[in-house]
């Protein structure tokens, strides 16, 4: 029993390691190639946080379990907002402010990508066809992103080409390859040793091993009063979880999902986004709607591995 647990935190800890290995480095070829700095700053790291997700997903299905897939996918948004900012409010012990109008594209992305989610798991398979749709809600979403920046980034730091730079990238994804690979392995033996599902398992422990880069990258941010990219950071990376994850490993293999995600995770999941649109309207997460947030993924939790 302990040696998958410990082989589970060893390759949690090494695919955050290389996810921000990956990332880190990606944005200084970004800058010495120069790359927009929009694309090199904010949507990399979007999509950066979003890689742990994204090489466990695939590690998932060529494991031949697909279920996995979905769970992590909907856990991982689920835990980023109840715990990336209700949990990060806490700890902060302060309120989350932000001025961005989140409601002006990144939240209604986000509301389109979970209902088509929800219609397309309807049937509890998603196909290679309904994977080509979510990847197109994502092209346009960086379409939008790409075509609507009009900030000057003459204040971007110079950066030399460098191949240690190239070296590092090539390592970091090594290391998140063969991390996920040994990350899902003790999945599914903890899964057989302790009679849970393994769906259940990747919603919570899979889940929130994979969403650290968020809340370590959120926790950072609120520290130096840079809300904003705590807010499109988790937003970005909810969308993304959904329209590229999702998307890929459809196109390995259709991807069943049990009932267990369907009558629990997809209501919890559009329950999040409720919360979130109400406790996000004022532009400010108290810490009182911190607490509240984590409370309910305790409940979440509860529900999940049937205690409640």
């Amino acid at each position: 029993m302990f040696l998958p647990l410990l082989i589970f935190l060893l390759s949690a800890v090494v695919l955050v390691k290389s996810a921000d290995l990956l990332v880190g480095n990606s944005e200084k070829l970004g800058i010495a190639l120069k790359v927009p700095h929009f694309i090199t700053g904010v949507l990399i790291l979007s999509l950066g946080t979003s890689f742990p997700e994204l090489a466990t997903g695939i590690a998932s299905v060529m494991k031949g379990e697909p279920e996995m897939l979905v769970g992590n996918v909907i856990g991982s948004d689920i835990a980023n907002i109840l715990i990336g900012l209700g949990l990060l409010s806490l700890i902060a012990g302060k309120s989350i402010r932000y001025k961005q109008d989140i409601f002006e594209v990144h939240f209604p992305v986000l509301v389109m990508s979970v209902f088509a989610l929800v219609v397309m798991l309807w049937d509890s398979v998603l196909t290679p066809l309904e994977g080509v749709l979510l990847l197109l809600i994502m092209i346009g979403y960086i379409w939008f992103l790409v075509s609507h920046d009009k900030e000057s980034h003459d204040d971007v730091p110079a950066q030399k080409f460098s191949w240690k730079l190239v070296f590092f990238i090539v390592l970091g994804l090594v290391g998140l390859v063969v991390s996920s690979h040994f990350l899902i392995e003790s999945v599914i033996d903890l899964a057989d040793r302790w009679g849970l599902g393994r769906s259940s398992l990747a919603a919570t422990l899979v889940a929130v091993g994979t969403s650290i880069p968020e809340l370590v990258v959120g926790y950072s941010a609120i520290k130096r009063r840079n809300t904003e990219m705590v807010i499109g950071n988790i937003l970005g990376s909810n969308i993304f979880n959904i329209v590229l994850i999702l998307s890929v490993g459809s196109f390995l293999s259709p991807l069943n999902v049990s009932s267990l995600t369907t009558t629990i995770m997809l209501p919890f999941l559009l329950g999040t986004l409720a919360v979130y649109w109400v406790t996000s309207k004022d532009k400010e997460i108290t810490i009182q709607e911190g607490a509240g947030m984590a409370v309910l993924y305790v409940l979440f939790l509860g529900k999940l591995f049937g205690f409640l």
